[in-house]
């Protein structure tokens, strides 16, 4: 039993409480109890102690759009559009790829997650041909949360019940070798392959079948949905409906999707993803960046759209800061609807938090600070000059801060990050890895 003393709670339960001279019991996995410090002492006088020093305690931040295999690849991809992007960089590094080295991608951008409070990410298109032992591995032993979308596509040749069973028979069997992996914290998830440029064939028996083995598994769909202008208009021009449309009528839609970006929807597909359920992660640095495109967000928020956060990557985004991709939400958010209200900071930080849980169907276990959750828990120290004094703690933790503020991180109950460094790694080490290995890279 662990009780983590003189705290700020910012809890994100349902009343949205934030909790002064506080204090959480973690016993083993979970989170047993939140509330007053002074009564807490009193009730569990035998736990074991950790001083919060005035730290303000945050839910674990979701990544729920995260290519944590593109670090190697930090600063390739600037100043450009998403055709010359994919062409040019992702899928030659993708080819020549030595499995290792998505490993070790993997590792530097899982490491600067969790020093930054990123407690659980989703990484959308894992290589079929990456080391998944080495890989669920490495989640094991840093403490991360991982929900991988094993990256699946259509069989070349006519559509068929037969063609479509057995391919997503094959991912299935691995998927489930690997889910639940490294104690639960690898969730495996099917990373939909649907089209998006010339030439790309329709497969809706493959589609069909991806939705009901996803169902029969318990586990999830994520793909890249009506983020460009050219994607959105390829599917309006080829098949003469929009993107939402084309995706409903093909099995792509509902509770256990997550699409990413959707920059270039209607209001009426906007209304399509609220009536079915389907997850929505909004990524406006790289959307901004790379100028793809704006999400309507409050609208989506207004029609009962669950939309997460997620940083996207390295390459498109140079960082993995939830910290950023919160105030980024808010700055776009009221610049485009031209009112300083558009988007709150509490609102920004329930799509990283509950927003991402329930994204990812875990929001009766993550996302809050509550009894019966899993202890992922993130220590923020506010008392640096750029995010000092608090007059409004919320506001300090989105517009004021960065993952240079993070202290403390708790993952499953198990201490990862201590003074801002994570446990157990060689951080120069890595460095060096990462060092030697993108010179390589960039020389391919």
């Amino acid at each position: 039993m662990l009780l983590i003393d003189k705290l700020t709670v910012v809890t994100m339960d349902e009343r949205r409480r934030i909790l002064g001279d506080a204090a959480i019991v973690v016993n083993q996995d979970r989170i047993e109890a939140v509330g007053d410090a002074a009564a807490l002492r009193a009730d569990y006088p035998n736990a074991e102690r950790l001083d919060g020093d005035g730290m303000v305690a945050i839910p674990g931040l979701i990544d729920a759009h995260c290519h944590a295999d593109q670090s190697l690849l930090r600063g390739l991809g600037d100043k450009m559009h998403w055709i010359p992007f994919l062409d040019d960089v992702i899928e030659p590094y993708l080819v020549k790829r030595d499995p290792a080295d998505g490993v070790l991608a993997n590792a530097l951008a899982m490491t600067e997650m969790l020093r930054g409070g990123t407690t659980c990410f989703v990484s959308p298109n894992v290589d079929p041909r990456d080391d998944y032992a080495s890989l669920t591995r490495t989640v094991g032993e840093l403490g991360i949360r991982a929900v991988l979308g094993r990256f699946i596509v259509p069989a070349d040749g006519p559509d068929s019940a037969d063609v479509a069973s057995q391919t997503v028979a094959d991912a299935a069997a691995v998927m489930k070798e690997w889910h639940l992996a490294q104690n639960g914290l690898v969730h495996m998830w099917f990373g939909l392959m649907v089209p998006r440029v010339a030439g790309d064939t329709v497969h809706p028996e493959f589609y069909r079948e991806v939705a009901e083995t996803s169902q029969d598994m318990g586990v999830g769909i994520v793909y890249h949905f009506c983020s460009e202008p050219e994607d959105a208009a390829y599917i309006v021009e080829e098949f003469g409906v929009r993107p939402a449309e084309w995706s409903r009528d093909h099995n792509a839609l509902g509770e256990n999707v997550l699409l990413i970006n959707g920059c270039q929807m209607t209001l009426d597909e906007i209304q399509i993803l609220a009536e079915t359920g389907t997850q929505l992660v909004h990524s406006p640095v790289a959307n901004m960046k790379m100028a793809t495109g704006v999400l309507r967000l409050t609208d989506c928020l207004k029609a009962g759209v669950n939309v997460a956060l997620g940083t996207d990557g390295a390459l498109n985004n140079n960082s993995y800061d939830m910290f950023g991709e919160m105030k980024a939400a808010c700055l776009l958010a009221n610049s485009t609807c031209k009112s300083a209200a558009a988007m709150t900071a509490e609102t920004a930080l329930e799509m990283a938090t509950l927003g991402g849980a329930r994204a990812i169907g875990r929001a009766h276990e993550l996302g809050s600070i509550e009894p019966g959750k899993l202890a992922d828990l993130v220590l923020v120290d506010l008392r640096r000059v750029h995010s000092y004094p608090i007059h409004d703690v919320v506001s300090n933790l989105v517009f004021a801060s960065n993952g240079g503020n993070v202290h403390t991180v708790f993952v499953n109950g198990r201490k990862v990050v201590e003074g801002g460094d994570v446990i157990g790694i060689d951080q120069a080490d890595l460095l060096k890895q990462a060092r030697a290995r993108a010179e390589s890279v960039r020389q391919q």
